[in-house]
C-alpha cells in the first residue's frame, strides 16, 4: 500500500496539492475581506490559480530553460503593476492584495522546487499579517513617538549590532564572550520592551503577570532586575503586583530546573521533582496573595507610569553584572579549590542555574547521589538569594518586604530539603 501511494503521489503532484492548499488559505482570508471591501479583485479562486501557475511555470522552466521562469516572473509582476495602475485610477487605495498575489505566485514556485516546509512557513506568516490588519491599525493609533524610537533602538540593538559581535572568548580563562554578553543584554531589553507593550495594551495586571510568566522561562533574574526598577516609577500602589511578578518568574525557574534535568538524566530529575515542586507551589501561593493585595489597593484613576520602553543603560548594567558574577565564580573556585559539587553548585547558581544542572545531570549518569541534588538545590538557593538582593536594592520598600518574605520562605524550604539530603547521603 505505501508503495502504491508513493508511486501515485509524485513530487509534481505533491507540489500541486500543496500549491492549491496555500492558495486556498491566503485566498480565504482575502475573500473574507471582500465582505467589507467590495473593491478587492482577487479571492478564494484567484489565489489558488496563481499559486498553481507559479508551480507549473517553475516545473516546466526547470526542465526546459530557466528563462521561462524569468519571463514568467517579469510578466506576472508587470500584470500586477498594470492592474494596480488601472484600479488606482478608479480610486482604489492600498496594494496589499497585489503584493499578496505576487507572494502567492512565488510560493507556488517554491513548492515546485520541493521547498514545502519553507513555503508553508511563509504562508502562515503571510496569512497572519493579513489577518491582523485591524490589530496593527489599532496599535499604530495608540503608539507614541517615544515608543517608536524605543522600538527602533531595540531593532538596532538586537538585529544590527548583535550579529556582528565576535563569538570569541577573552580574558582570564576565556570568561568574557561579547556575543554571549550581547545576548544577555538583548534578553533584558526584550523583557523590558515586551513587558511595556503587554502592560500598556492588555492592562497593568495582565501585562505584568504575562511578562513574569514569559520572562521566567527565559531569565527570572532579568525579570527581577526589570520589575524592581519599574516599581519605583509606578509608585507604592503597584509594588505588590511587581512583587507577585518577581515571585512568579522565580517560581518558573524551579520547573525549568526539573525540565532541564529530565532532558539529560531522568533518574536524577526524579530527585528534584519533590523539592522543586514544593518551592514552585509556595512561590505561586505568595504570588496569588500579592495579586489579591494589589487588587484591594489599586487606583484605576492613576495608571501605571511605564517610563522608557527600552532602557539601554539598564540592560547594559545587567550585562556588566552578569560578567562580574562570572568572574566571581571563576576566582572563588580558583582560590577555594575544588571542594565538591556542593560548593560549585552554590557559586555557579549566582550566575546561572541551568549550567550547573546540566553538568551534574551528565556527571550523574552512572552514579546518582543525593549530594548531587544538594548541589542543584544550593544553586537555586543562591540564585534566589541574588534575585532577592536585586529586588531589595533596586525596588521600593514595599516591594522589598514582600519579595523578601516570599523568597525567604522559598529559600528556607530549599535549606530544609538540603538538610534532608544531608541526613541520608548514601547513593540511591
Amino acid at each position: 500500500m505505501p508503495d502504491s501511494i508513493g508511486a501515485f503521489l509524485t513530487p509534481y503532484l505533491l507540489s500541486l496539492i500543496v500549491s492549491t492548499g496555500i492558495g486556498l488559505i491566503i485566498g480565504l482570508e482575502r475573500e473574507f475581506r471582500k465582505v467589507s471591501d467590495k473593491d478587492h479583485f482577487a479571492g478564494i479562486r484567484t489565489f489558488p490559480l496563481v499559486c498553481i501557475l507559479g508551480c507549473i511555470v517553475t516545473y516546466i522552466g526547470r526542465d526546459i530553460s530557466i528563462w521561462i521562469i524569468v519571463a514568467a516572473v517579469i510578466a506576472f509582476i508587470a500584470f500586477i503593476a498594470v492592474t494596480y495602475y488601472v484600479r488606482s485610477t478608479k480610486g482604489h487605495q492600498g496594494i496589499t492584495t497585489e503584493i499578496s498575489l505576487i507572494i502567492t505566485f512565488i510560493l507556488g514556485m517554491m513548492t515546485s522546487q520541493e521547498l514545502i516546509k519553507e513555503s508553508l512557513a511563509a504562508t502562515v506568516i503571510t496569512t497572519t499579517l493579513l489577518t491582523l490588519k485591524g490589530q496593527f491599525h489599532s496599535f499604530v493609533l495608540k503608539i507614541t513617538e517615544d515608543e517608536l524610537l524605543a522600538f527602533i533602538k531595540f531593532i538596532v540593538l538586537s538585529l544590527l549590532l548583535y550579529p556582528f559581535l565576535p563569538d570569541r572568548y577573552y580574558g582570564v580563562n576565556g570568561i568574557f564572550n561579547p556575543q554571549e554578553t550581547g545576548f544577555i543584554v538583548i534578553v533584558v531589553s526584550s523583557i523590558s520592551f515586551v513587558g511595556y507593550l503587554l502592560i500598556k495594551y492588555t492592562g497593568t495586571n495582565k501585562g505584568i503577570l504575562l511578562t513574569a510568566l514569559l520572562g521566567g522561562i527565559v531569565s527570572s533574574t532579568a525579570v527581577a532586575w526589570t520589575f524592581a526598577s519599574r516599581s519605583k516609577k509606578s509608585g507604592p500602589s503597584q509594588s505588590a503586583l511587581y512583587a507577585a511578578g518577581i515571585t512568579l518568574a522565580s517560581s518558573i525557574m524551579y520547573l525549568r530546573v526539573v525540565a532541564v534535568a529530565m532532558i539529560f538524566n531522568r533518574s536524577f530529575a526524579a530527585l528534584l521533582i519533590l523539592p522543586c515542586a514544593t518551592m514552585f507551589i509556595l512561590g505561586l501561593i505568595f504570588s496569588l496573595t500579592f495579586i489579591k493585595q494589589n487588587n484591594t489597593t489599586i487606583d484605576a484613576a492613576k495608571p501605571i507610569q511605564l517610563g522608557n520602553p527600552v532602557n539601554i543603560l539598564n540592560a547594559f548594567g545587567f550585562g556588566l553584572l552578569y560578567i562580574a558574577i562570572a568572574y566571581l565564580v571563576y576566582y572563588s573556585e580558583k582560590l577555594l579549590g575544588n571542594k565538591g559539587l556542593i560548593l560549585s553548585g552554590f557559586i555557579s547558581g549566582l550566575a546561572d542555574v541551568d549550567a550547573i544542572t546540566i553538568n551534574i545531570a551528565k556527571l550523574s549518569q552512572d552514579h546518582i547521589a543525593r549530594h548531587s541534588a544538594m548541589a542543584v538545590l544550593l544553586a537555586t538557593f543562591s540564585n534566589t538569594l541574588m534575585k532577592t538582593l536585586i529586588a531589595s536594592l533596586r525596588g521600593t520598600p514595599e516591594l522589598r518586604k514582600k519579595v523578601t518574605l516570599a523568597m525567604g520562605s522559598i529559600m528556607a524550604t530549599a535549606i530544609l530539603f538540603i538538610i534532608f539530603f544531608t541526613l541520608w547521603p548514601d547513593t540511591l
